[in-house]
């Protein structure tokens, strides 16, 4: 049974373990965000991972030590001692709003209070559920991803609608 992980890089090594595990057939997920680089000559736009030492695989646990034979993986996110999973749902989520928001998505570590289950109703994350937040005056979906921490993302209030009729298991 696949499941997803994540897995610790070498420090900005993102890309390259990325390639890594292309080339060596392992189903990877690597998030990036397009941001501009001030130079003192240029500015630049180039693509930066959105969480920072860190890539998602989609393997069986018996590919666990193909994985970190790779070069540049450093360790798997952990429960204890085994290789904490993480579920599929929330990677669908996060993906989705990596993917298609229009505005940048960033990742927190910090442990925010539980908010207001939300489905996005309109715009480019039309669908997707999360929980609405206000983080410094703005709102803010969030998608949590177990053991690691949310992504989050600003949105319009007039965007979302309350989960009302259903319950939704964010951690699901």
């Amino acid at each position: 049974m696949l499941r997803w992980y994540a897995v610790y890089t070498a420090p900005r090594a993102e890309k390259k373990l990325s390639e890594r595990f292309l080339a060596a057939g392992i189903e990877h997920y690597l998030p990036l965000k397009t941001v501009k680089h001030h130079w003192s000559d240029r500015v630049k736009e180039v693509s930066v991972p959105v969480i920072n030492g860190y890539i998602f695989v989609q393997i069986g646990s018996a590919d666990f030590i193909k994985v970190m034979k790779i070069y540049g993986a450093i360790s798997f996110v952990k429960e204890g001692l085994t290789p904490a999973p993480i579920p599929d749902m929330q990677m669908d989520r996060f993906r989705r709003m990596v993917e298609l928001s229009d505005r940048p998505v960033e990742f927190s570590n910090e442990q925010f209070d539980r908010g207001e289950t939300v489905n996005i109703c309109k715009g480019p994350l039309q669908g997707l559920m999360g929980e609405l937040i206000e983080v410094q005056g703005k709102h803010k979906v969030i998608v949590r991803l177990q053991n690691m921490g949310c992504a989050m993302t600003i949105i319009p209030l007039s965007f979302v609608e309350k989960v009302t009729d259903r319950v939704l298991s964010i951690d699901s």
